[in-house]
């Protein structure tokens, strides 16, 4: 059984990953999947709810951050919402709070695209 669960949605013109579990090395690469096949068809708003992430390892922010370093190439963005005070910490100590424009939830994340 997958340690991760990631629904995906539509939100206009906005794609919603909507994550939940913990985000490692083993799960990194399901998001990295997601977050790929997404660019690669041309959506180029993604938004991931992580209320529900209760991990983060340096995989996860790496899978992170290499979708968003290619969105904004090809001028769009990954930003996230509703991350919980475990996964917020983490971003905060390696400086990832200033990369990423991070919503305290989906609708205001929407709301700001």
């Amino acid at each position: 059984m997958s340690d991760i669960t990631i629904q995906k949605a539509e939100k206009g013109s906005v794609s919603v990953l909507v994550v939940s579990g913990k985000l490692d090395a083993k799960t990194a690469p399901q998001l990295s999947n997601e977050l790929q096949s997404l660019l690669a068809g041309g959506h180029k708003k993604i938004v991931c709810e992580m209320k529900g992430v209760s991990y983060i390892a340096s995989a996860g922010v790496g899978t992170l951050k290499a979708a968003l370093v290619e969105a904004r190439k090809g001028g769009g963005d990954v930003r996230l919402a509703a991350l919980t005070n475990e996964v917020q910490d983490v971003f905060d100590v390696l400086g990832f709070s200033k990369l990423f424009t991070i919503s305290g939830d989906l609708n205001t994340a929407l709301a700001d695209f």
